[in-house]
């Protein structure tokens, strides 16, 4: 009989929500090394959700259904909560600060003064149909004291802090919670998974010279930019995988978008120039008995034009953030693009940076290791890596309401005000006996 996720001590889950792939991830983290060891994982297809959420509701909960059982399977466990990594075109974050005083110089800076700078930076006017899913701590000032990264412990009067706050739709996470209603699964926070990817696989000493990371999904690039050790830029493309698959359709127009697809994924090359021109692919299509022939240089051409393509709107993203030749730690790429062979190189052209595809098995542990080697993975193993710290991500929940109550005697109820008035015109008009006019 499975044992319940809540009854097993740090054991968490995750779902990352994809237009191509849902995810699940059961695990835990090892404190000592920082190494998550998976304990099932679940893959299934993401019907019913497109580019702009929840297309059909019944087909995205039977295609959620689908991944949680893999992975409660394999575990052992019964999932009941689960955080949820989101990779949408519509994420949109803005820069907030937050100050708060001390009476006294020597006042002991404590995690709860710096939960009440989060809730200050957090009072700010959400964009209309939009909802707030993430309140980042960036950096303190304490009194003349700058860039302080940890002032817990420290004293001060006055202390100052950035934050990056992230919204996301309204439509899009009330559809997802309602879809996880009906499995009976309760959804603890959404999240970005490209920014918890960069968090994780981003070392803070790249992050301190100046260090890129971009995530390739289907429909959506994530560009996140770190400088001096701190956020400096984050933006979401609405360019992405499927650019790629339609392309290769309209170029051989004999073909199906699944079979685009795959040929895609399977003799995909990023750039062409590493391609033999002579080498031949023979596709097999239905109600067709010859095998059809394609040029892999061609089909290479058409992969590096549309990638190039984005990788020119990521350039301009990094010169709007004042980094562009200033990224000294270099191009991170994770997602399902990051896989493709010869990217590296196409960026390093495109962009002039060092590339690097994240290493996804750093931080993999103990229990399932082979499934999650892939790029891909990087943005669900990275939530699954921070959950233990996820709710420092979260928006700060509003201070409760404080009540004044004071202790009252109990007293013998009182007669309505018209049994009064009826009372005292009857004592009036007519000599009644007492217990009558009771």
């Amino acid at each position: 009989m499975p044992k319940l996720i809540a009854d097993m001590k740090n054991i968490y889950g995750i779902v990352d929500v994809g237009t191509q792939q849902i995810r699940v991830l059961i695990g835990q983290r090892d404190e000592r090394d920082g190494r998550v060891s998976v304990l099932g994982a679940g893959v299934a297809p993401a019907e019913g959700i497109d580019d702009r959420g929840v297309a059909n509701i019944e087909r995205a909960v039977a295609s959620m259904e689908r991944a949680l059982q893999q992975a409660m399977q394999q575990s052992g466990t019964v999932l009941r909560r689960v955080w949820v990594s989101l990779h949408h075109v519509e994420l949109r974050g803005e820069w907030s600060q937050g100050v708060i005083t001390f009476p006294q110089p020597d006042h002991e800076i404590r995690y709860e003064d710096l939960e009440r700078l989060r809730q200050q930076a957090a009072q700010r006017p959400v964009p209309a149909d939009m909802e707030l899913i993430h309140v980042i701590p960036q950096t303190y000032h304490l009194d003349h004291r700058r860039d302080v990264r940890d002032p817990i412990g420290m004293s001060g009067v006055r202390l100052e802090g950035q934050f990056y706050l992230l919204y996301a739709p309204q439509t899009i996470l009330h559809t997802l919670r309602r879809c996880f209603q009906r499995i009976g699964v309760e959804v603890e926070g959404f999240v970005s998974r490209a920014l918890l990817a960069a968090e994780v696989f981003l070392s803070p000493g790249h992050k301190a010279s100046g260090v890129g990371l971009v995530y390739l999904g289907t429909h959506a690039t994530a560009v996140v930019l770190y400088a001096q050790g701190v956020l400096r830029h984050f933006a979401v493309l609405p360019l992405g995988g499927h650019l790629v698959t339609q392309d290769i359709r309209e170029v051989l127009r004999f073909i199906l978008p699944q079979q685009a697809e795959v040929l895609k994924l399977q003799q995909g090359v990023a750039l062409a120039s590493l391609v033999d021109p002579e080498e031949v692919l023979r596709l097999r299509l239905p109600g067709v008995p010859e095998p059809v022939e394609v040029r892999r240089r061609i089909l290479s051409e058409v992969i590096q034009a549309r990638l190039e393509e984005i990788f020119v709107f990521v350039a301009r993203e990094i010169e709007k953030a004042g980094l562009l030749k200033h990224l000294y730690g270099g191009i991170y790429l994770a997602g399902g693009g990051a896989a493709m062979p010869g990217i590296e190189k196409l960026v390093e052209y495109v962009l002039g940076e060092r590339v690097f595809r994240v290493a996804v098995g750093e931080i993999i542990g103990r229990g399932i290791v082979e499934p999650l080697l892939h790029p891909q993975m990087a943005g669900a193993v990275a939530t699954l890596s921070l959950v233990p710290t996820l709710r420092e991500f979260l928006p700060p929940l509003p201070p409760p309401p404080e009540y004044k109550t004071t202790a009252k005697e109990p007293s013998a109820p009182t007669p309505s005000k018209l049994m009064e008035r009826l009372r005292s015109m009857l004592e009036k008009s007519f000599k009644l006996p007492q217990d009558l006019v009771d």
